[in-house]
């Protein structure tokens, strides 16, 4: 079939049977999908709507490990801050953040957002040892 010699009427109409089968196709697939998965689950003792319902059970069940504290992946410190915006924070590792890239793009140097986040370091940390020298000692003879 050639689309050239098709009028306008006749690529309309054409247009609308194919958006009809792709519809029937489908759901004619999910349907048989569904029939599979059903036959599957049957097979093992389950009902499709059992496995579906959610239960506590993911999908891709692994035998579960509790992992002790120690071996938990402490988070990356913080390499890079925005000097003005100290919520805006990367570590440096992963796909850049966009906010970095406007930074760069605005003529700001990644050594400057280096300096920014060593600064914020050091501040939280005067912070930390200030509430805890100002904390208040306990009486004596109590």
């Amino acid at each position: 079939m050639e689309l050239k010699t098709l009028t306008l009427a006749q690529l309309k109409h054409l247009m609308a049977r194919v958006a009809r089968e792709i519809e029937k196709r489908q759901t004619a697939s999910k349907t048989s999908m569904l029939k599979r998965f059903a036959a599957m689950a049957r097979e093992e003792g389950f009902s499709l709507s059992e496995l579906l319902a959610g239960g506590t059970t993911s999908i891709a069940t692994k035998p579960t490990v509790t992992k002790a504290a120690s071996t938990l992946k402490a988070r990356p410190p913080i390499r890079y801050r925005h000097p003005s915006n100290s919520t805006l924070a990367w570590s440096g590792r992963g796909r850049k953040p966009g906010w970095v890239d406007t930074w760069l793009n605005n003529g700001g140097t990644m050594g400057a957002l280096q300096t920014a986040a060593e600064k914020f370091s050091k501040k939280v940390a005067r912070t930390a040892n200030a509430s805890t020298e100002a904390a208040p000692k306990p009486a004596a003879g109590a």
